[in-house]
């Protein structure tokens, strides 16, 4: 197969498609799919025969406006590619490459990337490496667990039976403990790391004889939102978990064990409760009403958010709540007061209920193709 084609159509088509195309970039001549023009002709024309060569395409001719190839380009490609013909005519340049197999491309992009001598970092989601010096957080865990050692809430089996959940992160184990109200009593794991044991003291003071599922959906969200009030926002950038140290970390991953052991039994649970045996409208008039009446207890607005719908879940359960927010409420109070409706929620009416806001369609006609 040999391709004919002008340099400057396919490099406005290129630029063109950045801007007016959103999927399958350059799908259309699939020798181009790899290309990426350079200003720097050489560069550009390395790109192209690497992009080509895959497509198992043999020789080409290009069509070259002189606007793209100065004087010392001529004789820089000239040098670098010695058996390439080049021939200049009054307006522009024909490049005739006979065979692509022939010709050697010094390096491949693999060699160029390690040969730029950029740090490898060995990055996973959730990487503590970074996050080591969290000096203001790690104090305020080591003071708690000191204030706190001595009145016997350490890790040691307590006194009274409570029933507990087993969770195994790699080779460690916790113990959760709860009553026979299914409410949190504390989180038990045999360490010798003060500040890891100041952390599991200050969750089990925020969240003792809270309800299990209540924890496992909004615990480590309501953990971190109690750490930067004692702290007062010790961390810069977004407010996650792994961002806060190792000991908050680790107590993240008990949660989301917790959340796994915890959506089994609400799943079970919800098939029996009375709920699910309401009709929908029925279900919508109890929603508005609680809406309401949650409005009115933290004096918002009647309209701060609106019910909409009711939707099915995984399970095929009418847990959804769908709601939209008014555009007078601060962006920065809505992500809070959505999660105090949740709760509040929960507790009026069933705790598998989850509150969701309503999707918001994107504005631009390009991207919605």
């Amino acid at each position: 197969m040999n391709l004919v084609f002008k340099y400057d159509e396919i490099v406005k088509k290129f630029n063109s498609d950045l801007v007016n195309k959103l999927r399958k970039h350059g799908s259309e001549e699939n020798y181009l799919n790899l290309w990426v023009p350079d200003e720097d002709f050489l560069r550009s024309f390395e790109s192209l025969i690497e992009s080509i060569k895959v497509s198992s395409v043999k020789s080409f001719t290009l069509n070259v406006k002189k606007k793209f190839i100065s004087k010392i380009t001529f004789n820089n490609f000239k040098k670098k590619y010695p058996n390439i013909s080049i021939i200049e005519e009054k307006f522009f340049f024909l490049i005739y490459v006979k065979d692509l197999n022939v010709l050697k491309v010094k390096q491949s992009i693999i060699d160029k990337v390690v040969n730029k001598g950029q740090k490898k970092i060995d990055y996973t989601y959730g990487s503590l490496e970074a996050q080591k010096n969290k000096k203001q957080i790690k104090k305020f865990f080591l003071d708690f667990f000191n204030k706190n050692s001595l009145k016997k809430q350490n890790h040691q089996t307590p006194k009274i039976k409570y029933k507990h959940l087993t969770i195994k992160l790699d080779k460690k184990i916790i113990y959760l403990d709860f009553n026979n109200k299914n409410e949190f009593i504390k989180l038990r794991f045999k360490t010798t790391n003060k500040y890891l044991l100041g952390c599991l003291f200050f969750f089990n003071k925020i969240f003792f004889k809270k309800d299990l599922v209540l924890l496992a959906q909004n615990g480590i969200s309501e953990f971190l939102m109690a750490i930067n009030q004692k702290c007062k926002n010790p961390i810069k950038g977004v407010f996650l978990p792994f961002n806060y140290g190792e000991e908050v970390f680790f107590v993240n991953l008990v949660c989301q064990e917790l959340f796994k052991k915890c959506s089994k039994l609400t799943v079970n649970h919800s098939f029996k409760n009375p709920w699910i045996k309401k009709t929908l409208k029925e279900k919508k008039q109890i929603c508005k009403a609680t809406l309401q009446k949650f409005l009115k207890i933290k004096n918002e607005n009647s309209n701060s958010i609106v019910f909409k719908d009711i939707k099915n879940d995984i399970n095929n359960l009418s847990v959804r709540i769908i709601v939209s927010t008014s555009e007078l409420l601060s962006p920065r109070k809505k992500p809070n007061l959505l999660r105090k409706f949740e709760k509040f929620i929960k507790k009026e009416i069933d705790m598998s209920l989850q509150v969701l806001h309503e999707e918001k369609k994107d504005l631009s006609k390009i991207r919605r193709l």
